[in-house]
């Protein structure tokens, strides 16, 4: 795993190489740990936020309470502020090495390498919607998604090519 994940890394920008299917997986583990990390922290710091607005609810309506209860959400401040730009940020810094490996994983397994681009296109339209997630530019993150699951399918798909790298990435161990 770890190796996989120094390799994602060096190979920044390689769209031309290709990539194992445990190469490819082992990555999205590791972005998986450190996002549910960053997620847990960040529904850890809305929950002062949360409270407050309700003990200083009195007798608001429900409508109104849970009105304020979702610009938590939508729009955050504070400690909740900062996640969210940690989050946008940790995911610009990965957005261009996990095209590349989505690159060579797609080429690895017989399909163009430039369906990567449009799930670059993908990753980047869920970046932007982190700040700005309303009407029609919120409709196409349901587009984005399932543009992300059909690459994520089409990754698992098995080599097509029998040629090793000089780094062993096919090798399994």
């Amino acid at each position: 795993m770890i190796k996989a994940y120094f390799k994602y890394w060096k190979k920044t920008g390689d769209f031309k190489s290709f990539s194992s299917r445990s190469d490819y997986w082992w990555v999205f583990l590791v972005n998986f740990i450190i996002f549910t990390l960053i997620s847990i922290i960040h529904f850890f710091t809305l929950i002062p936020q949360a409270a407050k607005i309700l003990n200083e609810a009195g007798s608001s309506a429900q409508a109104e309470l849970m009105q304020k209860i979702v610009d938590l959400s939508t729009k955050p401040t504070g400690s909740a502020f900062v996640v969210v730009v940690v989050t946008f940020l940790a995911g610009a810094i990965i957005l261009i090495p996990n095209m590349s490996l989505t690159a060579r994983r797609l080429r690895d397994a017989g399909f163009p390498w430039w369906f990567s681009l449009v799930f670059g296109l993908a990753a980047f339209q869920e970046l932007v919607a982190i700040f700005w997630n309303t009407g029609n530019f919120a409709r196409l993150g349901l587009i984005a998604n399932l543009i992300n699951l059909v690459v994520y399918i089409l990754c698992l798909f098995p080599a097509k090519y029998g040629e090793d790298e000089a780094d062993d990435s096919r090798q399994y161990e």
